[in-house]
């Protein structure tokens, strides 16, 4: 069934939000894209970005994904608090 990165990542008391998105953000309803995370290693083993979540993150490169609908089917590395493109905060 695979793991919501999001959710293993909050669970654990890992933070996967930058700045006041930490309070304001969508809870994981990839309403508000805040959610960004670095997939250093596993990529393979996550599921397929969906055409919302590659529009969203066009900008940056492949290996970021929106942790809230990124599923690990495996061992997965991930970096939270990548750098992001400045335009990814001006949508």
């Amino acid at each position: 069934a695979g793991s919501n990165v999001r959710k293993v990542c909050v669970d654990n008391g890992i933070n996967v939000y930058q700045s006041l998105t930490r309070w304001t953000n969508c809870k994981g309803k990839q309403l508000c894209g805040t959610c960004i995370v670095n997939i250093k290693e596993g990529g393979l083993l996550t599921n397929r970005k969906s055409m919302d979540e590659a529009s969203t993150l066009r900008e940056n490169p492949d290996s970021y994904r929106l942790s809230c609908v990124t599923f690990a089917y495996g061992d997965v590395t991930v970096e939270t608090f990548p750098p992001v493109n400045p335009a990814q905060w001006t949508r």
